[in-house]
């Protein structure tokens, strides 16, 4: 009679236990959830022609089923200072982190690629009156139009317009930001990278000089508004030449000026060069200088002054004669090469277009032809043909930035 009792007490209790694991799992089979603004990141990215919004990230907290996600799964708005509307979605992938990846990876996170050739894509726009990108305030909605289930049995239900409370910029977040004050009370703001390191070994330094469209006080637009110095610190890039990247932000000052050869910005950005160099593992024999626009005209005119501190150079359209220079006038043809005679030794890539319409591809001629004639064998020259440059002439950067070749030439370069 006890034993049968206990069988019976025992099948009851296993009975009771096997119920109670049927509901639990039922409980979480049917547990609901709904995406909030802490689960949105939006990733920018600086791509050729300036920083755009690339990616909305959405963490569903467990692991989700990559094959039940569609594109029409979910809708992307975007306001960008006073203009709000949607964005096209090119691809939904799930990844292990909040990041875009090129293949699909099983994680919590919902990755929505967007197009950035959008209209809103963007993050700036241009001052035509004071020649100056200028930032737009933004933000992301992102809009779920599907139930989603997680491997864990959790369904996220759909949500209207869950804003974004994250940003999140590759390489551009990697670069300390920073303020620096020379002797004189002088102050520039700048961003440095630094590259992953080994024991006892130096690296090369790469000083980047901006255009006129990346002055201001933002410590931010000079690395956003386009690639001049994001290309250096791209993960790709470091692998294959990991470098340091020094790039100064000059103020935005009234009037349009040479203000790379200007004083105080002249000798504060001199100063800081030397500081940086040495503080840091940096090789003294590989320091660069890469400048595009004013920025080209502020690396000629380093380089002339201190022709036994750099290794190489790369001057995009820019002006190399600055003798008598000012802004606005009217191309002159060179008539004495002296202002070359302390570089002609030095390995220098000029790039420029045929058709740029700000400053005149003559300019860059003369120096490369200045530079042959006094003997100089390491001057490189790449112009681009009319119409293809585009939207205008003066973006030379662009394609010159993206030329692998070069970028591999400057690094083997060595004083």
């Amino acid at each position: 009679m006890f034993k049968k009792n206990k069988k019976i007490k025992i099948s009851a209790l296993i009975a009771i236990s096997v119920f109670g694991l049927i509901i639990s799992g039922c409980q979480a089979e049917n547990k609901k959830a709904a995406l909030d603004t802490s689960d949105i990141t939006l990733i920018t990215k600086v791509l050729p022609y300036g920083e755009v919004g690339y990616a909305l990230v959405a963490d569903f907290g467990d692991k989700v089923d990559a094959s039940q996600l569609k594109p029409e799964d979910f809708k992307v708005a975007a306001t960008v200072g006073d203009q709000t509307g949607d964005r096209k979605i090119t691809k939904v992938y799930t990844n292990d982190e909040a990041a875009v990846s090129e293949t699909s990876k099983e994680g919590q996170y919902v990755v929505i690629e967007l197009d950035p050739e959008d209209k809103l894509a963007s993050t700036f726009g241009f001052d035509d009156d004071k020649f100056l990108d200028v930032p737009k305030e933004i933000s992301y909605t992102v809009t779920q139009t599907a139930d989603i289930k997680t491997k864990g049995g959790t369904t996220y239900e759909k949500t209207d317009k869950v804003k974004n409370s994250k940003v999140v910029t590759p390489i551009v977040d990697d670069f300390k930001k920073i303020t620096y004050t020379d002797k004189s009370g002088s102050t520039i703001d700048y961003r440095f990278f630094e590259p992953k390191k080994e024991e006892g070994k130096k690296y090369p330094l790469v000083l980047f000089l901006h255009g006129s469209g990346e002055r201001g006080s933002d410590n931010e637009m000079h690395l956003t508004g386009n690639q001049g110095a994001v290309v250096w610190a791209d993960p790709k890039q470091q692998e294959k030449n990991p470098a340091y990247v020094l790039a100064p932000q000059a103020k935005a000052e009234e009037e349009l000026n040479m203000y790379w050869v200007e004083e105080p910005n002249y000798t504060t950005v001199l100063d800081l060069l030397h500081e940086t160099i040495e503080k840091y593992d940096i090789d003294k024999n590989r320091i660069y200088v890469v400048g595009m626009s004013n920025g080209g005209i502020g690396t000629w005119n380093i380089i002339e002054k201190n022709p036994d501190l750099f290794a190489a150079a790369v001057p995009i359209c820019g002006v190399g004669d600055l003798r008598g220079m000012e802004i606005g006038r009217e191309y002159e043809p060179l008539k004495d090469p002296g202002a070359f005679k302390d570089i002609k030794d030095m390995p220098i890539w000029i790039y420029h277009a045929e058709d740029d319409p700000l400053v005149d591809v003559k300019y860059s001629r003369d120096a490369e032809k200045a530079i042959k004639e006094l003997g100089g064998k390491n001057v490189k020259y790449t112009e681009y043909a009319e119409g293809t440059v585009l939207p205008m002439g003066h973006f030379s950067w662009v394609p010159a930035l993206q030329d692998q070749e070069m970028i591999d030439w400057l690094f083997s370069q060595s004083k």
